[in-house]
């Protein structure tokens, strides 16, 4: 009878501890994904002039030369970089609103003129003849 309540008693613990030996320790692998996106993208595009002229006939004839256009695209992965794609570029544009805050009319070697971003538009466009201005933020 000692012998029968021993091998009951003993049998599943020899079950148990042969078969915690040749089970496989369980491994679980915690993956954690973070979207980074850039600061900067450097992209390329390349438009006809069919494009170009398209694009350029959203403005008015009596549009101000600060007056501004958001075309929006699709943006793809290249072999060589960044591809924005040309057909949707074309397609449509919104009114972006003028920026705010003071701006400088910049020659190659001054400062020729600081205003808010229409009046240096106006002034740089009225010397566009005798100089090659850029406006500039301040900021």
């Amino acid at each position: 009878m000692k012998t029968k309540l021993f091998i009951a008693t003993t049998l599943p613990l020899w079950a148990l501890a042969t078969w915690s030996c040749f089970r496989s320790p369980e491994i679980r692998t915690v993956t954690e994904e973070k979207i980074v996106h850039p600061e900067k993208v450097e992209a390329c595009v390349s438009l006809t002039k069919f494009q170009l002229e398209k694009m350029l006939s959203h403005f008015n004839e009596d549009d101000h030369p600060s007056e501004m256009k958001r075309f929006k695209s699709l943006v793809k992965r290249d072999a060589n970089g960044w591809r924005i794609s040309s057909t949707h570029l074309a397609k449509g544009a919104d009114k972006y609103p003028l920026p705010d805050g003071d701006f400088l009319v910049v020659d190659a070697s001054f400062i020729d003129y600081h205003g808010n971003f229409k009046d240096c538009i106006n002034y740089a466009h009225s010397y566009q003849d005798n100089h090659e201005y850029i406006v500039v933020s301040v900021k």
